[in-house]
């Protein structure tokens, strides 16, 4: 009965560890999107500060997903490009 016990609280030990670090990584990815996303709001500024143009509300473009806000920062370069 000992020896069930302390294999239950290894196996929840282990349990509970995985799980950190299944939370870690998905965090890692979720953070690392986080920043492309910044980044691609960040350069539409700058092209639309170039140009400009306000191409989109802060709103709008927070609600964006990231490809959606590539596709808006190469409409903005190719308008740059046209100039």
């Amino acid at each position: 009965m000992y020896d069930a016990r302390e294999k239950a609280i290894r196996d929840r030990k282990w349990e509970i560890a995985a799980a950190e670090r299944q939370g870690r990584q998905e965090g890692k990815i979720e953070g690392k999107i986080e920043g492309k996303i910044e980044g691609e709001i960040r350069l539409i500024r700058t092209l639309e500060g170039l140009l400009g143009v306000r191409a989109a509300e802060e709103q709008e473009l927070g609600a964006m997903g990231l490809e959606q806000l590539q596709r808006v920062t190469s409409d903005l370069q190719g308008r740059l490009r046209r100039r």
